[in-house]
């Protein structure tokens, strides 16, 4: 019972620090980047970028695309 109070207190804590940007706009902008929103983990040949608009998605970039 305690790990699930613990868990849903860390799923609060990441909503409220994932900013003010609406939702689906973070997943547009991975898109605009030439990126795609993937579960936890990038593909090989590809960089994590931010975050996608849910807290498990990561922006994966390919790195011939990368800038910086």
């Amino acid at each position: 019972m305690r790990v699930l109070f613990l868990f849903a207190i860390f799923i609060c804590l990441v909503q409220e620090n994932a900013g003010d940007v609406p939702p689906g706009i973070r997943d547009t902008i991975c898109l605009l980047q030439n990126g795609h929103c993937r579960l936890f983990f990038c593909n090989a040949g590809e960089k994590k970028g931010d975050m996608c608009s849910s807290p498990w998605n990561k922006c994966c970039i390919p790195s011939k695309y990368r800038r910086g």
